[in-house]
């Protein structure tokens, strides 16, 4: 499910908003489910029932906020992964571009503080949807999630009884982990 966002209701751009993505969604993807919402109300519902949501779908001003509030609802920016997706091209893969929701964090450069999550899941992203490569996106992304359960936190996610690790263990651990799983 499509949840597209606007102020359709305030903004003459998200009138013109919703009558394309309404358009393009009909002619081109009629089997996804697509919803409407008004901003305001979205950014409502992902603190009240976040896990009604499969994709959002928003102009950079409106994406943008939202994403930081889900990235707030996850207990990190750190976490989470974004893709700006293109169009399928001719030779059948998606152009997009792939970074982590706090982008490059150039404040953190070189202190070894920040989480290196995020910036693997959108790896895994980009293996999935412009490299067609479900398996090995799933291998990334599983690698990521047993590092987790194992117990290894950046301070962004430090939890009482986890070890506390930097940029560097906490991706190597990654690196191990995938290893195993790919072997």
């Amino acid at each position: 499910k499509v949840t597209s966002v606007e102020k359709a209701n305030v903004m003459q751009s998200g009138r013109l908003w919703r009558a394309v993505v309404s358009e393009v969604g009909k002619a081109e993807y009629p089997d996804v489910e697509l919803q409407h919402m008004y901003a305001d109300n979205c950014a409502m519902q992902l603190c009240a029932r976040p896990k009604q949501f499969d994709v959002i779908l928003g102009s950079n001003l409106f994406g943008d906020l939202l994403s930081d509030l889900a990235a707030a609802l996850t207990g990190s920016l750190g976490m989470l992964p974004s893709a700006t997706l293109g169009a399928v091209g001719s030779d059948g893969r998606r152009h997009a571009l792939y970074e982590p929701v706090h982008g490059s964090a150039p404040d953190i450069a070189g202190k070894g503080i920040a989480n290196p999550c995020a910036q693997m899941l959108s790896f895994a992203m980009l293996l999935r949807w412009s490299f067609g490569m479900e398996e090995d996106a799933k291998l990334v992304e599983t690698a990521v999630e047993k590092v987790l359960a194992g117990g290894l936190r950046t301070a962004d996610i430090m939890q009482p009884g986890m070890a506390r690790v930097g940029t560097s263990v906490m991706g190597e651990a990654v690196v191990r982990e995938l290893d195993k799983l790919a072997a």
